[in-house]
């Protein structure tokens, strides 16, 4: 029996290992002591002592000899030009498998300046653009005749990572440095950047044999020369396995350049499933099983696939918080905060399955579920969208936000169905799309009344029961609390007059009736800890009243830090980089908001440690403060 190990996580994790078990397979897992879900669903797993493991050819490839797999699922590693060589037959060792393209394919599709130098010897169009080693270099390009905007990009950055739009000289180096830090190599090139009214993402999923033969897809648009394009690319590599060719397309001029080649099956390949009937990961591991293994083999041909059938869209459900600029919301969610759509045509893939609960944190993209929808057509297809969405219930009860509301918003928009987004479209339209959002996601009651939903929402999430000695918070129960303002001792009576959410001393929200207050009070009082399951006692909070404190404005892990914030004492510049966050996989730079003197570093701020949004980073103080704020 083959084995398999799966150097991935996640749904797509999950979707792998069930198709090499319907083949036969054994499978081998890989997860990190705070990522487990999907490796309960393999025959193997084992454990990594941290998450760059996934990132290590060398550890990845040690864990495949000691497990004695026979094949290895790329995931993490799938542009990895070395574990691709490490596998290679000429490479002395264990015959392992690599699925995926062959080493002399990736060394080219997984390089975007090599990519497009095969562009150009296919005659395809792309951007002009250029390999750069500094900021400098950036800023030679842009005057070179090319003008802002630029973008700077990773050669093997991917997923958002490493990739910069730059519209002014000013914003150079500060994104070049980004860029480089998100880079695993410490390459960059450079190219014009192609964007605004007109201009269009479209991605061709293709799948080759290694022989030459290579069969599309389908895309987005139906551009026929993408496609040709495609195949020419493909068959130049003698591509091997499941991949995506991404381009740019004017929709007003007709003008479309070549991106990349993402050497993978894509994010949107379950689009690709619905509309073909096709399993693309079955038929990718198959593609690896045998080198006899042909397309002819499997009796796949551009004829045998024929015309789309109907119509998917893929809503990718994230755990980001679009009223803050899509920052990435951690948190724990348990079965209890999920409800998914289910019915005709509806698709879910997801990780959150499979234990009692998951954590949501820093180390890997957002990214909760896809909810894949399938029509007859647009119309259909959308509407069927809309229903999913508004079935759709997860971590609505907790800390955890998602992007519900700007999936609902973007397919309920008119400009969706006339086929008008291009790629600045959501930056536009994000407020308008958020008030259509919100809309459409309504609670549609039926025949009961408000207070009758209500109190049944509030009677499902409050705990039936309180651990010894905590407070019994009940509707109608007096508190008496001392208020303080600017010196001033005054008291006030707060009645609790409803009840929300009660998982009291973790979280406590509903209404108060007071006597500094006419009317009610909404309140939301929430027991504050970072991702990492740390409580916010092991950190200073920043005091957002004392102009000294600079505090995280979001959850991350810290890679970098000014040397006066180690130090604790030092000058620093208005503007300059006091720390970086890294939040899945991409860097936030937090910089100061004043020139001053660091007097302070946070409780428990230091290079490797994940931060609580609001926690502490460091104190600047300006000379006549010192030792006036509130340390």
């Amino acid at each position: 029996m083959p084995k398999i190990l799966i150097a991935n996580r996640g749904e797509i994790a999950i979707r792998i290992i069930r198709t090499a078990q319907e083949l036969g397979w054994s499978t081998v897992a890989i997860y990190t002591a705070q990522d487990t879900s999907h490796a309960t669903f393999a025959d193997e797993a084992v454990q990594l002592d941290d998450v760059s493991w996934f990132m290590s050819p060398e550890r990845v490839l040690d864990i495949a000899k000691r497990y004695e797999a026979q094949a290895k699922r790329y995931g993490f590693l799938s542009e990895s030009f070395a574990l691709a060589t490490l596998l290679s037959p000429s490479t002395p060792g264990p015959n392992i498998t690599f699925v995926g393209p062959a080493p002399g394919t990736l060394r080219i599709a997984g390089d975007k300046m090599l990519s497009r130098e095969l562009a150009v010897a296919q005659g395809v169009p792309v951007a002009r653009g250029t390999h750069v080693k500094s900021a400098a270099d950036v800023k030679a390009f842009v005057n070179s005749g090319v003008g802002y905007p630029v973008m700077i990009k990773a050669l093997d950055g991917g997923g958002g990572r490493g990739i910069r739009v730059v519209g002014a000289e000013d914003e150079v180096e500060s994104a070049f440095k980004r860029c480089l830090g998100e880079s695993p190599s410490g390459q960059l090139f450079t190219e014009k950047a192609l964007s605004g009214p007109g201009w269009k993402h479209v991605e061709v999923q293709i799948v080759g044999d290694g022989t030459g033969d290579s069969v599309h897809l389908w895309e987005r648009e139906c551009i026929e020369p993408l496609l040709a394009a495609s195949l020419e690319l493909a068959r130049a590599l003698k591509y091997k396995g499941v991949g995506t060719f991404e381009y740019l397309v004017n929709a007003h001029s007709g003008e479309w350049v070549f991106l990349e080649i993402n050497p993978r099956i894509q994010v949107e390949h379950t689009v690709s499933e619905e509309i073909t009937n096709l399993d693309l990961v079955r038929i990718q591991l198959l593609l690896a099983s045998s080198t006899s293994t042909t397309l002819a083999a499997l009796a796949l041909t551009q004829a045998s696939i024929g015309l789309p059938q109907g119509c998917a869209i893929q809503l990718r459900l994230t755990a980001e918080d679009p009223t803050r600029q899509f920052r990435l919301t951690p948190g724990t969610i348990r079965p209890a905060n999920i409800v998914w759509p289910a019915g005709r045509g509806v698709r879910v893939d997801t990780w959150l399955c499979g234990v009692p609960s998951c954590s949501v944190g820093t180390d890997f993209d957002s990214l909760l579920a896809k909810i894949v929808v399938r029509g007859t057509d647009l119309g259909e297809t959308t509407q069927r969208a809309v229903r999913a969405l508004r079935e759709t219930k997860v971590g609505e009860e907790i800390d955890v936000k998602t992007n519900k509301v700007v999936l609902a918003g973007v397919v309920a928009h008119g400009d969706w169905a006339r086929g008008n987004c291009d790629t600045l479209w959501l930056e536009r339209e994000l407020a308008e799309v958020m008030k259509i959002g919100e809309d459409v996601l309504k609670p549609r009651l039926g025949g009961l009344s408000s207070q009758e939903a209500q109190s049944g929402a509030a009677e499902a999430v409050v705990s039936p029961s309180l651990s010894s000695g905590s407070l019994a918070m009940q509707p109608g129960a007096i508190f008496h609390l001392e208020l303080f303002k600017d010196g001033a001792k005054q008291k006030h009576t707060l009645t609790l007059a409803s009840i929300a959410h009660n998982t009291f001393p973790g979280h406590l929200s509903g209404t108060l009736q007071s006597t500094f207050s006419p009317g009610p009070v909404a309140f939301s009082l929430k027991q504050a800890q970072s991702s990492a399951g740390v409580s916010a006692g092991t950190f200073d909070l920043a005091d957002p009243n004392d102009a000294a404190h600079v505090g995280a404005p979001m959850t991350g892990k810290i890679v970098d830090l000014h040397p006066a914030v180690l130090a604790q004492t030092g000058m620093v510049a208005k503007g300059d980089a006091l720390a970086v966050l890294s939040v899945m996989k991409m860097e936030s730079v937090v910089v100061a908001p004043r020139a001053g003197r660091v007097v302070k570093r946070g409780k428990g701020v230091e290079v490797g440690v994940v931060v609580g949004e609001g926690m502490l980073l460091a104190v600047v103080a300006l000379d006549g403060e010192l030792g006036k704020s509130r340390l």
